[in-house]
């Protein structure tokens, strides 16, 4: 799956233990609806922490027709850590991709720790460069891999990172339930592309969908690269 970096494409590495202490600590709850803004482009910086659902960054493409996602963000994960940090703004919205749970803390209270204590300060940059890296690894795979090849390493990742078990003998359900078009908007392709996938793999008895629900069986994942175990 990974063809630079030790970090996985897509979907961010969740947050440092320390970091998410502070969010239960200082954090207020929020609901998202979805498909509704945490934050919209250039606005001030705000903090979250995702605890229930998904959202996503997505960046806005003046020449196609649909949006197309950087980054999916699943529990665990923060957004807009990195224009906390650097103090400068981001031009990607932040939105809910179904109904979402977060923790919403002011930005100066990671700020102030990363002042008053070098050791965690160091921890939280090399946290932030992997999620850049992750960002990168996205790139990289929607612009070098083919189509499908795309989208059953990004299944593979959700498995990964939700820290689900692939088993050989039963089929495997993805754990974040996307519409055709999320997948495309994360992994670059049309909706009509993905259907067309999918339906492939159904024909050869590798995927099966039951409403949002997809389940996949293990030889998906056959012979994917990974230079980092491989």
């Amino acid at each position: 799956m990974r063809q630079i970096f030790k970090t996985h494409p897509w979907v961010p590495p969740k947050e440092l233990p320390e970091t998410q202490e502070l969010f239960r600590k200082y954090g207020v709850p929020g609901s998202i609806r979805p498909g509704h803004l945490l934050k919209g482009k250039g606005e001030p910086s705000k903090l979250y922490l995702i605890t229930r659902g998904a959202a996503a960054y997505y960046v806005a493409d003046r020449y196609k027709s649909h949006p197309s996602v950087l980054s999916l963000l699943i529990p665990g994960c923060s957004a807009c850590d990195l224009s906390v940090i650097t103090g400068d703004r981001v031009n990607v919205t932040t939105r809910a991709i179904g109904p979402c749970e977060v923790l919403i803390m002011q930005p100066h209270v990671l700020t102030d720790l990363m002042k008053n204590n070098s050791e965690f300060a160091a921890k939280e940059a090399a946290h932030v460069t992997r999620k850049q890296e992750c960002s990168l690894e996205a790139m990289v795979a929607n612009f070098t891999l083919e189509p499908a090849e795309r989208l059953r390493r990004f299944l593979k990742v959700l498995l990964i990172n939700y820290e689900v078990p692939i088993s050989d003998t039963v089929w495997n359900r993805i754990p974040l339930d996307l519409t055709n078009e999320q997948y495309g908007a994360v992994v670059n392709l049309t909706r009509v592309s993905v259907s067309r996938i999918f339906s492939d793999w159904i024909s050869k008895d590798l995927l099966y969908k039951s409403g949002r629900n997809v389940y996949v069986k293990a030889k998906l994942f056959e012979n994917i690269y990974d230079w980092w175990t491989d």
